[in-house]
């Protein structure tokens, strides 16, 4: 005689009556950053470089500057040399190996 099994195919229905308790999960309690009261929405409340400065928050009005200046990523890259005097000695030992 053949046993016909009784379990439910899986889907995502069936997930979501999982078995874990509430109140547990990456979901609870705020996690991931919902404490800090940051969006959901790429770019939803940034702040212009020069209210960074105006707030004293030098760096990161260096910071958001240099992204804005920002060139094309595709564009050629642009090395700058240093004169050998101003390249500490252990540098320069490496170009020998």
């Amino acid at each position: 005689m053949v046993r016909k099994s009784n379990t439910t195919p899986l889907t995502p229905e069936a997930l979501e009556d999982s078995t874990e308790p509430q109140g547990l999960g990456s979901d609870a309690a705020g996690q991931s950053g919902d404490l800090q009261g940051l969006s959901e929405i790429a770019d939803a409340d940034s702040e212009s470089v020069e209210e960074l400065v105006k707030e004293g928050q030098a760096l990161e009005a260096d910071i958001v500057a240099g992204v804005e200046r920002a060139g094309d990523r595709e564009s050629e890259v642009h090395v700058h040399e240093r004169p050998m005097d101003n390249v500490p000695k252990e540098y320069r030992d490496r170009d020998n190996d």
